[in-house]
């Protein structure tokens, strides 16, 4: 199997901040990549919950640990506090990080989850209002949608808090991705990402 790793999970308090990524191989000689991409995942998206996210899970789990750590420390962004967060989650896939999240941050709080899959973001939304409709979780209805978006270019926040799982290793340029990421983060934001690397070690 290979190695999965977390690549951050901090506070970034200075936005000018360069995070460093591995360097992943250019995908500019394949054909509309972004289309083929949203084509390929909606129409996975099913087997994707079913098969994938149980087996990401573990690490899906360190990554989300690893923002509730952050998050408690910052205290900006803990549910009792009076000033809303506002959070994004990138590469939402079917939307099981959303609720989770949402809880951290509390139901004063905004949460979008974008995906560039149409399917993967009717999945996000079915689950979300079955989840919101069970235990309690009806005040976290409001606060959390899905919509689909491009991970490249991701909607102009500002945001406390951004978590993605395993979507970067997808993108075409990594490292221009994360540095729009940190472009729409408020100084002092929480940036939360699990990928695979490009070149895993032995």
């Amino acid at each position: 199997m290979r190695r999965l790793q977390l690549l951050f999970a901090a506070s970034v308090r200075d936005p000018s901040s360069k995070i460093r990524l591995m360097s992943s191989r250019s995908s500019s000689n394949i054909p509309d990549r972004t289309n083929i991409l949203a084509e390929s995942w909606s129409t996975i998206s099913n087997e994707y919950e079913k098969v994938l996210v149980p087996r990401f899970a573990p690490w899906t789990e360190d990554a989300l640990d690893a923002l509730r750590i952050a998050i408690s420390k910052d205290g900006r962004c803990q549910p009792d506090v009076n000033i809303p967060s506002t959070a994004l989650v990138l590469c939402c896939g079917p939307g099981h990080e959303l609720l989770p999240i949402a809880k951290m941050l509390g139901p004063a709080s905004t949460l979008m989850g974008t995906d560039l899959a149409p399917g993967m973001i009717s999945a996000a939304r079915k689950r979300v209002e079955e989840e919101c409709n069970e235990n309690g979780n009806f005040i976290y209805k409001d606060c959390i949608r899905a919509e689909v978006g491009n991970a490249m270019d991701p909607p102009p926040g500002p945001f406390n808090v951004i978590f993605s799982a395993f979507g970067l290793q997808q993108l075409p340029n990594p490292i221009q991705a994360v540095g729009s990421w940190l472009n729409v983060m408020e100084p002092g934001g929480i940036c939360a990402c699990i990928y695979w690397p490009p070149n895993p070690p032995k």
